[in-house]
C-alpha cells in the first residue's frame, strides 16, 4: 500500500469515527484507540476553552487547561462509566475542576478580556454599547460566589440543561435550580446598583 493510499484510508477511517456517538468513541478510546480520542478532542476542545475563558482564564491559560484536561482524559480514560453521567458531562466536570485548581494557585491572575472581542457586523456605536453592557454583566458575575459563577457559565454559556449542569457540579437538580435562581437575583441587584 502506498503512502497516499494509506493516508486516504486513514482519512476514511477518521471520517467514519466522527459519525459515532460519544459512548462508542469512548469505548474505543478505553481500548487505546488514538483516532477515537482525536475525534473526541476535536469535538469538545473549543467547548473546554470556552468554559475556561468564561471562568476567568486568559486565552493562553485556557488553551493550556484544555490540553491538560484532554491529557487527563487519556490517562484516566478507564474511569468514565457509561452507566453514570454522559461523557460530555464527565468531561466538563473534569474541565471545571481543572480550572478551579488553576485559579486557586497563587500565580493565577484574572486576565479575562472577553469584552474586547469585537463584532464586525455592528456599527462602532453598537459595539461600544454592547461592550459596556458586557463589561457590566461580567463585573456583576465576578461578584457571585464561585458556585454561582460556574452554574451561570454551564447553563447560559455552555447551554447545558439543569440536569447536565447539576451532574457536572456534583449537586442535585433542585440545588442547581436554586443556585441559578439566587445567581439571577443577585445579578439583577448588582446590575441595578451599577445603574
Amino acid at each position: 500500500m502506498t503512502s497516499g493510499s494509506q493516508a486516504s484510508e486513514a482519512a476514511k477511517q477518521t471520517a467514519a469515527l466522527s459519525e459515532l456517538a460519544d459512548q462508542d468513541l469512548v469505548a474505543l478510546m478505553v481500548r487505546s484507540d488514538k483516532r477515537a480520542y482525536r475525534v473526541l478532542v476535536e469535538r469538545y476542545y473549543r467547548g473546554i476553552i470556552g468554559i475556561a475563558r468564561r471562568m476567568g482564564l486568559t486565552a493562553g491559560d485556557a488553551e493550556d487547561a484544555a490540553q491538560d484536561v484532554f491529557v487527563r482524559v487519556w490517562l484516566h480514560r478507564e474511569k468514565w462509566r457509561p452507566e453514570g453521567a454522559s461523557f460530555k458531562t464527565w468531561l466538563y466536570r473534569v474541565a471545571v475542576n481543572r480550572v478551579i485548581d488553576l485559579k486557586r494557585k497563587p500565580q493565577f491572575v484574572d486576565g479575562s478580556d472577553l469584552e474586547s472581542m469585537p463584532d464586525d457586523a455592528m456599527s462602532p456605536v453598537e459595539q461600544l454599547a454592547q461592550h459596556q453592557e458586557f463589561k457590566r454583566l461580567r463585573s456583576a458575575i465576578k461578584l457571585l460566589s464561585e458556585q454561582q459563577q460556574i452554574a451561570i457559565n454551564l447553563f447560559y454559556d455552555r447551554e447545558l440543561s439543569n440536569q447536565e449542569a447539576a451532574a457536572i457540579m456534583g449537586v442535585s437538580v433542585n440545588a442547581m435550580e436554586s443556585l441559578l435562581k439566587r445567581a439571577r437575583k443577585r445579578l439583577r441587584e448588582e446590575l441595578k446598583a451599577m445603574g
